[in-house]
């Protein structure tokens, strides 16, 4: 919901969100996740220049 800077908001119109409680193991998951899902989107950019590089080599070459 878009609200103007400064506008109060109430409690009631914000429902109460529980704590997400995570174990040290779970953790670990959720940052070996999000490294490997970074890992992956540079290496399909790599792969991409690599290929873009590949072909402007062979065409002008």
């Amino acid at each position: 919901m878009i609200r103007e800077p400064g506008e109060r908001i109430s409690e009631v119109d914000e429902p109460e969100r529980p704590e997400l409680q995570l174990s040290r193991q779970e953790r670990r998951w959720v940052a070996l996740g999000a490294l490997k899902s970074a890992l992956l989107i540079g290496f399909a950019y790599l792969a991409g220049i690599g290929l873009i590089i590949w072909l402007m080599l062979t065409l002008w070459l």
